[in-house]
């Protein structure tokens, strides 16, 4: 494990980082994955713009985590194939990543879209090997905790999760880990749909970043 000192400096790069690049969004009405809705979002998106800037966080990411003597990372599309990607190049492993099954996704109020699963061989992959499962950001836990699920079932031993950001309002045991690791948390309140005082309000879903142009279809084919 890193020393707090040298917590408190990534977490800090971390920030400016984010900072730097615009990613942080406050103050509108954001839909996660899971189908909870929040006022903020961690635009990731603009860093990938940026390898540079990618690789820097990757590099923390992998320092935070060297000590687990991981054998794959495992992140879950799309934000997480990349982290897994620059965070395995660090640590000179293997990188593979989960993506949505084919199932449809489950009723209204739960989350999007269908659990993510390995595919392209990547089942063999990880058979048999120690995996930390990474993210950029962990929003309430759902993508890290289906990709575990999914490594688990093929036979991988997940050691850990970390991610680059948290919002602070998922635990280890929301990630399917007993120990989950990140460089920043940028605390972001979120509740469900059904409890949404932004919807109360009749602030508008953000449908440009976040899943709010999912949850907008999905309502409106709810009317028809």
């Amino acid at each position: 494990m890193l020393s707090a000192e040298k917590m408190r400096q990534y977490a800090e790069r971390t920030r400016r980082i984010l900072d730097q690049s615009g990613a942080i969004l406050s103050d509108d009405h954001f839909v996660y994955d899971s189908g909870q809705h929040g006022s903020g979002w961690i635009d990731k998106d603009v860093i990938n713009e940026r390898p540079d800037r990618e690789d820097g966080l990757c590099a923390m990411l992998a320092d935070l985590i060297r000590d687990l003597d991981a054998e794959v990372i495992c992140g879950p599309a799309t934000g997480g194939l990349i982290v897994s990607q620059w965070t395995a190049h660090a640590l000179g492993v293997l990188s593979v990543f989960a993506e949505h099954s084919d199932r449809p996704a489950s009723a209204p109020g739960g989350p999007l879209r269908a659990p993510f699963v390995l595919r392209r061989g990547y089942d063999k992959v990880v058979n048999g090997k120690r995996v930390v499962v990474v993210d950029d950001v962990v929003n309430t836990g759902l993508a890290m905790r289906e990709t575990v699920d999914a490594v688990l079932q093929c036979g991988g031993t997940v050691v850990a999760a970390a991610a680059i950001i948290t919002r602070g309002n998922a635990r280890p045991a929301d990630c399917g880990v007993t120990d989950l690791r990140y460089l920043l948390e940028c605390k972001i309140p979120s509740w469900p749909a059904a409890n949404c005082p932004l919807c109360r309000a009749g602030v508008p879903v953000n449908v440009q970043y976040a899943h709010g142009a999912d949850f907008v279809a999905r309502q409106a084919q709810g009317r028809r």
